[in-house]
């Protein structure tokens, strides 16, 4: 009898836990039939979505600040090369009783800021996806702090070296892991915009370095031994991190798709919970639904919960897409925004410009304001993001090839007329660049990789941009210089190179570089593992089977 008892206790064990496990599958079931259909439902207006989600937008404009210090790095090396102060510490007497930073040392600084930049890259790839978005994002403000401290206590250029290393390395783990949380905590509806914000806040950063530069020169310039004309502007450098520090203590939480590949699905229903906490009337089940439906879709969970590899980022259908997420950001270099963007005060003075810091404020103020009303098209999905990228390639292309022009009609003697032409082709690519590569450049970088390899597809992208800066940044010196500092001497003509490589890029981006607008993640990974051609992104209409119904015709 007591055996009986316990086989039919057995028995009963494994009926519950059986019927727990139908349970289970079921649930599972409902969860990826409810994912299927929310991936697939037209999106909203970008901008109610916007105002339906004040936290999630008021948590992405506070990790996006993180982006101010790139502009101010940026800019800052034209702006201080301008201060005696700073001159005389790093640099040499020139024998006229001037100082003058000798061009080796420049151009280790600049080296080295982009060397370790993309060093910061890979890194920050790497180290959001083993440690997660949030810790990496407070890993930013570690060295931001750390570079600007040592930019301050600088007292000779080797120092000053050590502390654009570390500056350097800092803006790459940034430019990496920004644009992926963004990427995955921004409604579809509006992730473009979102990931915009990159751009629009660099030239931001950019614009108050150039200014504030301004201001102290202007106070304290005149006495070479002033070095506050200098070291004021790297101390309101401390206030971004600081900042940023203060704000990502109260409201940064981590991103719920990285907890979801890493199994933890109860902690990514929270993280979900408390992004969308201010929002009155929200669908949680919906929206977890649709994470775990796309992830399920990419791959089994088994293989999500294992790292991921760069190699995979080279192979298939990832191959494709790591070039969509890298091309967009590079053709900006490519069509000549290393030269028209660092020379741009050279531009203004060679054109006989009496203020050139003046038109300098103004390409940026125009620069910034162009990248707000793309934010009206990115969106829109009779527009979105290809056409606002070829619009800005060909224009800048353009521009190129209009300074080329009046630089060979002139033949390098500006008359009142030509500096105005060149004045106004230097205006409008900023203005270009903002639109296309700045905006849509920034939101293919976020949005191109699959979800398990979205930190690594987005460090390729930055990476890709870095690598092809670096060596325009590296090469234009010695083009622009005369023969007899040891350059080409082509100055303004080297304009034609960028002709070619801009109309090149048009040509590329025509061919290869499809249309996100309105696509859930499900969707884009659908249109890729399909192979759908470049020109039907838009308008294929995805059926959420992944390609498993290869039967269908996709539409040549």
């Amino acid at each position: 009898m007591q055996t009986e008892t316990k086989a039919e206790g057995v028995r009963l064990e494994n009926l519950d836990l059986d019927n727990r496990e139908k349970a289970r599958d079921a649930q599972e079931v409902e969860i990826l039939r409810l994912g299927a259909e929310v991936t697939l439902l037209e999106g909203r207006s970008p901008w109610r979505v916007l105002f339906e989600n004040p936290k999630v937008v008021l948590l992405i404009l506070i990790v996006q600040f993180n982006s101010v210090v790139v502009g101010m790095e940026y800019s800052l090396p034209g702006n201080v090369l301008g201060i005696n102060a700073f001159l005389k510490l790093f640099g040499v007497p020139t024998g006229t009783g001037s100082y003058n930073v000798p061009a080796g040392t420049l151009t280790l600084w600049a080296a080295m800021f982009a060397l370790f930049q993309m060093f910061g890259q890979a890194f920050g790839g790497w180290q959001s996806d083993y440690f997660g978005r949030r810790f990496c994002l407070y890993s930013v403000v570690f060295w931001t702090y750390l570079g600007v401290t040592l930019e301050i206590i600088s007292q000779n250029w080797r120092m000053w070296t050590g502390a654009k290393i570390v500056i350097g390395f800092a803006t790459g783990v940034m430019q990496s892991v920004v644009p992926t949380y963004v990427a995955e905590v921004a409604p579809r509806e509006c992730r473009a915009i979102n990931l915009g914000l990159c751009h629009l806040t660099a030239v931001f950063g950019a614009l108050i370095s150039t200014l504030v530069t301004y201001g102290t020169n202007t106070k304290w310039g005149a006495n070479i031994d002033d070095q506050r004309a200098f070291r004021v502007p790297l101390y309101i450098g401390l206030a971004v991190p600081t900042l940023c520090a203060f704000f990502e203590l109260f409201i940064l939480v981590e991103s719920p798709w990285w907890l979801l590949m890493k199994g933890k699905r109860e902690q990514a229903r929270k993280s979900l919970e408390y992004l969308y906490s201010w929002q009155k009337s929200v669908d949680i089940d919906a929206k977890f639904a649709e994470l775990e439906y796309t992830l399920r879709k990419e791959a089994e969970a088994k293989e999500l919960q294992k790292q991921s590899s760069y190699l995979e980022c080279f192979k298939g259908v990832d191959l494709r897409r790591s070039f969509v997420a890298a091309f967009p950001q590079a053709s900006s270099n490519l069509a000549g925004n290393n030269l028209n963007g660092q020379y741009a005060t050279y531009f203004f003075q060679i054109a006989g410009s009496e203020n050139p810091l003046v038109n300098s404020v103004v390409t940026i103020v125009v620069g910034m304001a162009s990248n707000v009303i793309a934010f009206f098209f990115i969106e829109d999905k009779r527009i979105g993001r290809r056409p606002l990228l070829l619009f800005g390639i060909i224009t800048m292309t353009l521009c190129m090839l209009g300074i080329a022009i009046t630089a060979e009609v002139t033949n390098g003697v500006y008359t009142h007329a030509g500096g105005v032409l060149l004045t106004l082709f230097v205006a409008l690519f900023a203005t270009a660049n903002s639109i296309g590569p700045g905006v849509a450049g920034y939101a293919y970088v976020g949005e191109s990789g699959s979800s398990r390899l979205r930190a690594k597809t987005t460090t390729l992208g930055v990476l890709g941009a870095a690598t092809i800066g670096l060596i325009m940044t590296s090469a234009l010196p010695w083009m622009l210089n005369a023969r007899s500092a040891g350059g080409q001497g082509w100055g303004v003509k080297t304009a034609w190179m960028f002709v070619v490589l801009g109309t090149i890029s048009s040509v590329v981006t025509w061919l290869w570089i499809p249309e996100y607008a309105g696509r859930t993640y499900a969707q884009i990974d659908e249109l890729f593992i399909r192979k759908v051609p470049t020109r039907k992104f838009k308008s294929f209409e995805c059926s959420g089977e992944y390609g498993r119904d290869l039967d269908m015709t996709v539409p040549q």
